[in-house]
């Protein structure tokens, strides 16, 4: 029975075989021309996924390639003339330390520079300076870092488990910077009450190192799930969707991977390194 797709091309056959040889019956030809049908949507859809992936794919490629361009641009025009306005900032306001405006001022530009900063990092990335560190340090290094802006949100963040000692040959900012980022998103969606984050450690024997935070917000959206790390994609009024974008690039450029899992309540990451054999 042909096998036709929904252009009318023929892609193939379905052929039925008995060693003994028969005439079928009206009943068995009908069946044989359902599962060519049916066979034929699975093929149509399979194909339409595909090409979707290759879509957005390339989707991303052309945001990342006009990024590029822009933070080119950006990096030499806003850089150096807002380090020069910066500067005068804090001179003028030498005498009035304590003036609530020269903080306001000064934070607000630390805060562009930072987004220079990810436009670079999104698009112009360093290539990672590796060394060799215990996992451990350097996930309670970050969880300490975060844990004063964890108190101001009001949200209880703890280190659960820590793995026996494991080795990462890694670029040790980059990665404080995947995780401090992470924990921020974490400490951002909690629950306004009775908020808490919850960084684990474990192995995984085929993977490696498996570091999970967990929150206990409302969790991610099934309809956007898809679309975390895409650039320019967020879903904060102020976000510029590059936070998520640059870690999952850090993490693969470490042979890594993220994952993102919606619990039943909050939202856990899962950062995995591979473990180094030293």
């Amino acid at each position: 029975m042909p096998v036709y797709l929904s252009n009318g091309k023929l892609f193939g056959t379905v052929c039925a075989i008995d060693p003994e040889p028969y005439a079928f019956t009206e009943q068995e030809i009908e069946t044989i021309k359902r599962l060519s049908s049916v066979v034929s949507v699975i093929i149509e859809n399979a194909g339409k996924s595909s090409y979707d992936e290759f879509d957005d794919k390339l989707m991303r490629l052309e945001k990342l390639s006009m990024l590029g361009q822009l933070s080119a641009g950006l990096a030499h025009e806003l850089r150096n003339p807002m380090q020069s306005v910066r500067g005068f900032v804090q001179f003028l306001f030498e005498d009035q330390k304590s003036n609530p405006y020269r903080e306001i001022v000064l934070s607000e530009m630390d805060r562009m520079n930072q987004l220079i900063n990810d436009f670079l990092m999104a698009t112009q990335p360093t290539a990672p300076k590796r060394e060799y560190y215990n996992v451990n340090d350097l996930v309670s290094e970050a969880v300490d870092f975060m844990k004063n802006e964890a108190t101001l949100h009001n949200i209880d963040i703890t280190l659960l488990v820590e793995v026996p000692k494991a080795i990462v040959h890694v670029d040790k900012a980059q990665i404080k910077q995947v995780l401090i980022n992470l924990i921020k998103n974490a400490i951002e969606a909690s629950s306004d009450e009775d908020g808490k984050v919850e960084i684990a450690l474990r192995m995984d024997n085929h993977q490696g190192v498996v570091i999970e935070i967990v929150d206990n917000g409302p969790g991610i959206p099934v309809s956007i799930i898809g679309r975390i790390g895409e650039p320019f994609f967020s879903t904060k009024e102020e976000g510029t969707g590059l936070g998520l974008s640059i870690s999952q690039r850090i993490v693969q450029e470490h042979k890594g991977t993220i994952r993102f899992e919606n619990l039943v309540d909050g939202t856990k990451v899962s950062v995995i390194l591979p473990v180094d054999g030293e």
